[in-house]
């Protein structure tokens, strides 16, 4: 019931308008005969049609008819007339909204030419119908009977009057109907005005009985061009159509009245080129402001496009060095693992011949070695986190307490926070287990802590709550990548600035970035959302300016029967013939020390400094080779070509490869298959004992 009340309101504005306006046009032709001939109502339907769609039209029909049926005898010449005026209407509307991009062709160059020739099509059918309606002809009326200058001398004036109203009033009552500016300005208020005011001025000057008696006063006629080009170069479409349609009002004044330099007279001839001259300055204005817009437009496009350009080239530049800082970092960090490697061995080994001794000597020794292996660890840890770090790591998910990794990943956090910075970790009692990789929680872990120390800038504090939580259906409904069940819940929380709506939106695009230039790469967020995305679980940021951060990763819980993994006990390698191992290291220290392990473990050891040596002492003592031990990266031939150099001597040898980077960087850049067994240094006996014996135990 609302719906077609407020249907028929909206027909009766349209309609009432309409019927004023033919009024008003009638009355004012029958007052000053020899007047410009423009029919407004042309104009308004056609506007109607567009803005409110095509269920205004029997308002217009209605208010033609009652309008032409005051004023004509024949009931079948209103109807005939009523019914014209709506397929005027109608017909222009099918077809600016099908060719020419509906309201929006006024702000298109394109779409204004259309226009215009849409406007003379359609309207010379209309003044086409006037005609034949006027002269009395009929549907039986013979072509030899049509009196053909009388009707091109009601024919064209007419035609005229329409497209006059058509292109000069049409557009500036579409454009500001639709086209509102996004806030005010008043800069651009205050230049409107003075547009408008110079445009009635120049109005003024041009049309009206001021300069009628000035000799040679036709050229001033031109000041009504320079309004016109004003305001396409500067203010825009609407602007432009509202200055033509000033001009028109002072135009139509002097025609009316007399006067103007293209006006001595009242009479036809004159309104005529009147018209023509208006419909000649107005319709190319027109189209220049929307062609101004348009460039305008694609101005602004290159220059963002451009700036984006610009900051994409510093962020691939910034990546370049960061990526350039990795494989340093991988560098670094492999020769500081064959460093611990040795140290860590050999304090090993001393651990072990100080079990058995308990005098006072021995413990003091004992408490020196034990302090010197926690600093070995501790740097242990330092590197595995460079390499986490500075190269991404490939996805490997095991079973693993989030609270314990967070817990011995503490002493690092704390580092890179900063004094001003405090740290609490709160972990839940009896959390579940998740399955994740734990280099990448690691590096995601790291990355959000950075980034809530960079938001904390006078200090603050990062607190970390790991607790179990189960996920419902109602709330999985709202994530698809969800399935409802157990998960472990990590929340990183801080007290730092926080982020608003805008940054929040595009916190996971690649290489966005609220840092300045050369602080940040923009991916460290992008790499967070890619492996919680990968490990199935889920990542939310709640952020406000001024009330810090709460990041939140839920990571799917593993059933209660899964345990860590158990350290399986040591075992000696039995039987007549122990098995033959050919050692291959570049780096003296560390081959001695896996030499005394191995040979500690009743193992035959063969030794060699590179591939070469190694095959020379193959082919010179023609010995069995049960495991090939082999740096992966030694000078000339790399280990994983050793290998396939031993294979095609020995097809039964087992490889096993040593290295301290990290698997992606060695697929990258040796050629090796990326299911080969491997060792990360630095090598601790226990791991060197568990790998060696696997792989043998894989021959059998």
């Amino acid at each position: 019931m609302a719906r077609a009340l407020k249907y028929v309101i909206h027909l009766s504005v349209v309609g009432t308008i309409y019927f004023f306006l033919v009024q008003f046009a009638l009355e004012l032709a029958l007052a000053h005969p020899g007047a410009i001939a423009i029919w407004p109502p042309a104009a308004f339907a056609l506007v109607a049609v567009l803005v409110g769609g095509y269920r205004v039209v029997p308002a217009i029909f209605a208010a033609a008819y009652i309008a032409n049926a005051a004023s004509s005898d024949s009931s079948y010449a209103a109807v005939a007339t009523a019914v014209n005026n709506a397929f005027e209407a109608v017909a222009g509307g099918f077809l600016v909204n099908w060719w020419a991009g509906g309201r929006s062709a006024f702000g298109a160059p394109l779409g204004m030419a259309k226009f215009v020739l849409i406007a003379i099509f359609v309207v010379a059918i209309s003044a086409s119908v006037d005609s034949i309606l006027n002269l009395g002809l009929g549907p039986s009326s013979r072509i030899e009977e049509v009196d053909w200058q009388k009707f091109a001398a009601i024919w064209f004036p007419r035609w005229l009057s329409d497209l006059a109203a058509v292109l000069m009033i049409t557009p500036a009552l579409v454009l500001w109907v639709t086209d509102h500016p996004r806030r005010f300005d008043f800069r651009a208020f205050l230049e409107s005005a003075a547009l408008f005011a110079t445009a009635a001025a120049f109005g003024a000057v041009a049309f009206s009985r001021l300069t009628a008696d000035m000799p040679s006063a036709a050229p001033l006629a031109i000041f009504a061009v320079l309004p016109l080009l004003w305001a396409a170069l500067r203010r825009g479409p609407r602007d432009t159509a509202t200055t033509a349609l000033i001009l028109l009002g002072f135009e139509t004044w002097g025609a009316i009245f007399g006067g103007g330099p293209l006006a001595r007279s009242v009479g036809e001839e004159s309104s005529t080129l009147l018209l023509i001259f208006m419909i000649g300055i107005a319709t190319p204005s027109l189209v220049l402001a929307a062609d101004a817009v348009l460039r305008r437009r694609s101005e602004r496009i290159i220059r963002d496009t451009r700036k984006e350009l610009g900051q994409a080239r510093e962020q691939f530049a910034q990546s370049q060095k960061m990526e350039a800082v990795g494989q340093l970092t991988g560098g670094v960090a492999h020769d500081f693992n064959n460093l611990l490697t040795v140290i860590v061995g050999n304090l090993n080994i001393a651990q072990r011949h100080l079990e058995p001794l308990t005098d006072a000597p021995a413990e003091r020794l004992r408490r020196l070695v034990n302090n010197a292996m926690r600093g070995a660890e501790r740097a242990t840890t330092i590197t595995k986190h460079l390499l986490a770090f500075s190269r991404k790591q490939p996805f490997d998910p095991k079973p693993l307490n989030i609270n314990k990794l967070v817990h011995g990943l503490s002493d690092f956090l704390r580092r890179s926070l900063g004094e001003t910075i405090s740290l609490e970790i709160l972990g839940g009692d009896g959390l579940w287990q998740a399955e994740a990789d734990p280099a990448q929680l690691e590096a995601a872990i790291l990355n959000l802590a950075v980034n809530a120390r960079d938001a904390m800038l006078s200090g603050g504090k990062l607190t970390i709550v790991i607790e179990n939580c189960f996920l419902d259906e109602k709330y999985c409904h709202r994530h698809d990548e969800l399935v409802a069940g157990p998960y472990v819940r990590m929340a990183l929380i801080d007290t730092g600035a926080g982020m608003s709506k805008d940054v929040l939106e595009r916190v996971f695009e690649p290489f966005f970035t609220t840092k300045k230039a050369g602080q940040g790469t923009g991916l460290g967020m992008s790499q967070v959302y890619a492996f919680v995305k990968e490990s199935n679980g889920h990542i939310e940021i709640h952020s406000e300016p001024g009330k810090g951060t709460t990041v939140t990763i839920y990571l799917p819980a593993l059933p209660e029967n899964v345990q860590e993994e158990e350290t399986a006990e040591r075992e000696i390698p039995t039987g007549n013939a122990a098995p033959t191992i050919l050692l291959v290291e570049d780096d003296h220290d560390v081959r001695a020390y896996v030499v005394e392990i191995l040979r500690e473990l009743h193992y035959r050891v063969l030794e060699a400094h590179d591939a070469v040596s190694a095959l020379a002492l193959i082919d010179r003592n023609d010995v069995r080779v049960d495991l090939l031990l082999a740096d992966l990266v030694l000078p000339g031939m790399n280990g994983g070509r050793l290998a396939e150099e031993l294979k095609a001597r020995q097809p039964e040898v087992r490889a096993l490869f040593m290295t301290g980077y990290s698997r992606e960087a060695i697929i990258d850049q040796w050629p090796v298959g990326t299911d080969i067994e491997m060792l990360h240094k630095p090598l601790t006996q226990d791991a060197l004992e568990q790998k060696v014996r696997a792989v043998l135990n894989q021959a059998r």
